[in-house]
């Protein structure tokens, strides 16, 4: 049991198409978490918006008017989250990760990029709405170079006081590329300010590779989940990324409820 239950956020996915299944997760779920594919949905309790754009690169007119578009349709909104995904302004995506495309950002530009685009961000979405930003994983390319940096993603944290969004499976991913430890890395993290996990399970490829699967959590990635709950209590909203049976879907949210809750 934890003394701060979060509530549980499911994504509008690919499963909504089937209205059944849409009802059974909507009331199974807390809220709904909203992405860029399924902004023109109109369900009821889209509480959390996780939104493709990346503040710290270089956001023009365009950007910011659709973010006041999401703002003014997503009537009961409470948080918005930003991925900060690549170094490079147009990376190319291969076999499932970023590889260098356009222009790499300097550690500094990224950083600049940052402070200036979450000024309007919080202007567009005010006070009533909070704001943060995930951790990516990390693959031994350059286009991820700074971004997953534990210090950098903190540094944006911090400085633009902001929360942060902490995938689990993103963190593994980073770690095991990276070579250290996964406690040894989210322990870098800004995990003062986290407002909101993303729980899957990390696979492996066939070149034995470890990638972002959006698998089942199972009970190692639960337990972690109840371990930072216990000591961070700020959390609003978890989130479970598993997108490939609603019935298992529902199964995990009334579990992971019941743990939570004792």
């Amino acid at each position: 049991m934890v003394n701060n239950v979060p509530k549980l956020a499911t994504p509008i996915s690919h499963l909504f198409k089937n209205n059944d299944n849409a009802e059974k997760i909507i009331e199974a779920s807390d809220c709904l978490e909203c992405r860029d594919y399924s902004v023109k949905e109109i369900y009821k309790n889209q509480e959390v918006f996780h939104c493709n754009l990346q503040p710290i690169q270089d956001l023009g007119q365009e950007e910011f008017i659709y973010l006041m578009n999401i703002k003014k349709e997503k009537k009961n909104l409470k948080l918005i989250s930003f991925h900060m995904a690549s170094c490079y302004d147009a990376p190319i995506i291969k076999e499932g990760r970023f590889l260098p495309g356009g222009n790499k950002l300097t550690r500094d530009s990224l950083i600049l990029n940052a402070n200036r685009n979450l000024v309007r961000i919080k202007e567009i979405f005010g006070p009533m709405v909070d704001i943060a930003v995930e951790n990516n994983n990390y693959y031994r390319t350059e286009a991820y170079d700074y971004i997953t940096n534990p210090e950098f993603i903190s540094e944006v944290v911090i400085n633009n006081n902001i929360n942060f969004l902490l995938d689990i499976a993103h963190a593994k991913i980073s770690a095991v590329n990276q070579d250290v430890s996964f406690e040894n890395y989210i322990s870098r993290l800004p995990l003062g300010r986290l407002i909101q996990i993303h729980i899957s399970r990390a696979g492996y490829n066939d070149k034995g590779e470890i990638i972002d699967k959006h698998d089942l959590p199972e009970s190692e990635e639960i337990d972690e989940v109840v371990n930072l709950l216990r000591i961070y209590r700020k959390v609003k909203y978890l989130t479970i990324e598993y997108y490939h049976n609603t019935k298992i879907l529902i199964i995990l949210i009334n579990k992971i409820r019941t743990r939570i809750n004792g």
